[in-house]
C-alpha cells in the first residue's frame, strides 16, 4: 500500500467554490490528509467542483479585474473568442460594444497581447486545478474509496480535455499567409503534470505532437478505467464524455497524418497511422452514441424560449456542460450578456449578435433550425418562440428602452436561464455546453468518409438529418466527390453549432477558408476578410509571458508567427 501523504490543497479552491458552497468539512486549516478526502464524499465533490467553477466565474482570467475587460468569463468566452474568428458570426448592431472585436478583426493576435495569452492563462490555471486532485488523491490500490477513483477519474477527464483543446489549438497548420517552418511544425504546448516541478517548468519546451497524444491517451485511458460504473451526469465528465474526447483526438490525428504522410512517425516511436486513428475516431464516436443515454435536440427542445441552450437538465442531448451560479457572476462580465440578444441588460442586445446571410440563404425552409435567427422577411414577433412576457417580447422586435428593434439574421438561439430577460441574477445563469450527441454523430461521418467511402458517409450524413433535423433532406446529388462531401457536411455543422465554440477545429482540421467580404455581406465592414484556406490566427501564439519564463520555447524559431492584419479586407 502506498505512503499516505499529506498534502496541501491549493488556496486557489477555496477562493474559486461560491462562497455559499464553503462547508466545515475539515477542521481549520490549509491543510488534510488523503484519508480525510476519502472520508468525505462531499469534500471531494467540492474539490472537484473547483474546475467548473474556475471555468465559469467572472474575472475567470484576472483579465477583468487587471484591465476591466469584460469579456473575461472563462470557458464561454473562449467560445465566442474562437467563432469571432471564423465567418459565421455577424456584427449586426454596435460594433463599438463587441468585446470580441480584436479576434473578429484579425489584430493585436500576437504574443505581446492578452488577447493572444487568454487562452494560454486560462487552460492551464485549469490544468492546475486538475493536477491538484491527481496529486493529492493519487494512485489508486485496494484502499482507494469509490468515491476518490470517481473523482480522480473526472480529474483526468478534464485535463485532457484542456490538453486536446490546446493541442489543437496551437499545433501550427500551413497556410498561405504564414510561414510555418520545420522547426514549428508538429509542436503543440509544454505538458505540465502534477509531477512538474517549478524548476521543471522553467526548461519546458513544447511537446510534439506524437508526445501530447500519448499523454493525453494515457489520461482518458485512466478516465475510463475509473468511470467505467460511475453513475453519469451531464454536469462532469462521464465515461461517454471520455468516449467524445477519445473521439475528437483521434479524429485530429488521422486528419493530420492524411494531410502530411511525410510527418507519420515510425512505429517504433508512435504506433499510429491516418487510416487506424480515423477507424478509431469513428469507433469512440459510436460507442459513446450506442450508451444510448442521449439523443439529439428535439424542434421543442432547440426553440424552448427558456431553456434553449442555457440548461442542460431540460434536454438528452448534452453529455457534458457547465453550470454557473449567481453568486460567481456579475451582470456584463458573463456569457448570457454577450450571446443572448434577448437579455436587456447585457451587451448582445446593442451588438446584435447574428448569423452570416450567406449561410443563412442556404438554410432549407423546412429545417428548424432556420428558427434560431430572426427571417428577415417575416419580422412579425408573433412568428417566434421568444423569451420573456408578451411585453417584453414585444420590445425585442420593435424597441424599447432597453434595446434596439430586432434586425433580420438577428440571433435568438441562446436565451437567457428560465428565459428571464430582466433579471440579471437569474438570466446569467445558464450552462455552457462542452459536449453534445450531435457531435459524435458528425465526427462518425468524416471518420468513416476517410475509411469506407464516400457512400458509408453520405448515409450517415442523410440518416443523421432525416431523423432529427428534415426528412426532405437528401444529400446525395450535392456530394458526387468526397470534396463535395466535405463541404455539405460543413454547412450542415455550422448550422447545427452556429455559436457553440467546436467549430474551430473542423475549419483548421480540413483547411476550410472564410467568407465575410461579398456583395450583400452583412459582416461589418471592418470585419470583412476572405481567406483562401486556413486563416493563420487558427494557429494561436505562445504568449510572451510564457517563452519569457520558460526558456524551453525558443523564440520566434519555435512559436507560431504572429498572424496579425496577415489577411486583406474585402472591399
Amino acid at each position: 500500500m502506498k505512503n499516505i501523504l499529506i498534502k496541501t490543497i491549493a488556496i486557489l479552491f477555496v477562493v474559486l467554490l461560491p462562497a455559499s458552497c464553503v462547508k466545515e468539512t475539515f477542521p481549520k486549516g490549509s491543510t488534510v490528509t488523503k484519508d480525510q478526502l476519502e472520508g468525505s464524499e462531499q469534500a471531494l465533490t467540492y474539490m472537484l467542483s473547483g474546475i467548473p467553477a474556475a471555468m465559469m466565474n467572472s474575472g475567470a482570467s484576472g483579465y477583468y479585474s487587471s484591465y476591466g475587460i469584460h469579456c473575461d468569463y472563462g470557458m464561454a468566452a473562449i467560445q465566442l473568442a474562437t467563432e469571432s474568428m471564423l465567418e459565421d458570426l455577424a456584427v449586426l448592431g454596435e460594433m463599438n460594444y463587441y468585446w470580441f472585436g480584436s479576434w473578429m478583426q484579425n489584430s493585436s493576435q500576437g504574443s505581446d497581447y492578452i488577447w493572444c495569452a487568454y487562452f494560454w492563462d486560462l487552460y492551464y490555471k485549469w490544468i492546475k486545478l486538475a493536477n491538484e486532485i491527481i496529486s493529492i488523491i493519487g494512485e489508486v490500490d485496494e484502499n482507494t474509496s469509490e468515491d476518490a477513483i470517481k473523482v480522480l477519474g473526472q480529474a483526468y477527464a478534464y485535463r485532457a480535455m484542456f490538453y486536446i483543446d490546446l493541442a489543437r489549438l496551437y499545433e501550427p497548420k500551413t497556410n498561405k499567409y504564414t510561414t510555418i517552418t520545420s522547426e514549428m511544425m508538429g509542436l503543440t504546448v509544454p505538458i505540465v503534470t502534477e509531477k512538474t516541478t517549478e524548476e521543471d517548468a522553467k526548461f519546458n519546451p513544447r511537446a510534439t505532437r506524437e508526445e501530447m497524444y500519448k499523454f493525453i491517451f494515457s489520461d482518458l485511458a485512466k478516465a475510463e478505467e475509473y468511470l467505467a460504473n460511475a453513475v453519469e451526469s451531464y454536469t462532469t465528465p462521464g465515461l461517454t464524455a471520455v468516449y467524445g474526447l477519445y473521439a475528437r483526438a483521434y479524429l485530429e490525428l488521422g486528419a493530420t497524418y492524411a494531410e502530411y504522410p511525410d510527418q507519420v512517425p515510425d512505429p517504433a516511436v508512435y504506433d499510429m497511422t491516418s487510416e487506424r486513428a480515423y477507424a478509431e475516431a469513428a469507433k469512440y464516436a459510436r460507442m459513446a452514441i450506442n450508451r444510448g443515454m442521449h439523443s439529439p435536440l428535439t424542434q421543442s427542445q432547440w426553440e424552448d424560449p427558456r431553456n434553449g441552450f442555457n440548461d442542460g437538465s431540460s434536454n438528452n442531448s448534452w453529455i457534458w456542460g457547465l453550470t454557473v451560479s449567481a453568486e460567481n457572476l456579475s451582470n456584463l462580465v458573463a456569457s448570457v450578456a454577450h450571446r443572448s440578444c434577448e437579455a436587456i441588460y447585457g451587451y448582445a442586445v446593442w451588438t446584435q449578435l447574428g448569423v452570416n446571410q450567406a449561410l443563412y440563404s442556404q438554410i432549407s425552409d423546412d429545417d428548424f433550425r432556420k428558427h434560431s435567427w430572426i427571417d428577415p422577411d417575416k419580422m412579425e414577433y408573433y412568428n417566434y418562440q421568444l423569451a420573456g412576457s408578451a411585453e417584453e417580447q414585444y420590445g425585442f422586435m420593435y424597441g424599447s428602452m432597453y434595446n434596439y428593434p430586432a434586425v433580420g439574421y438577428q440571433s435568438i438561439k441562446f436565451r437567457p436561464a428560465d428565459g428571464n430577460v430582466m433579471d440579471y441574477t437569474v438570466g446569467n445563469c445558464a450552462d455552457c455546453c462542452l459536449m453534445r450527441i450531435e457531435e459524435m454523430y458528425f465526427i462518425e461521418m468524416e471518420a468513416k468518409l476517410a475509411t469506407e467511402g464516400l457512400a458509408s458517409a453520405q448515409n450517415l450524413l442523410n440518416d443523421f438529418m432525416q431523423s432529427y433535423r428534415y426528412t426532405s433532406y437528401d444529400c446525395y446529388l450535392k456530394t458526387l466527390s468526397k470534396e463535395a462531401f466535405i463541404k455539405e457536411m460543413m454547412l450542415q455543422k455550422r448550422i447545427e453549432f452556429w455559436g457553440e465554440g467546436i467549430l474551430i477545429y473542423d475549419y483548421k482540421r480540413l483547411d476550410q477558408g472564410i467568407t465575410r467580404g461579398y456583395e450583400g455581406t452583412n459582416i461589418p465592414s471592418i470585419a470583412r476578410y476572405n481567406s483562401e484556406g486556413r486563416s493563420p490566427q487558427w494557429n494561436i501564439v505562445v504568449t510572451r509571458g510564457e517563452y519569457q519564463s520558460n526558456k524551453g520555447i525558443q523564440h520566434p524559431e519555435k512559436n507560431n508567427p504572429d498572424p496579425t492584419e496577415k489577411l486583406t479586407l474585402w472591399e
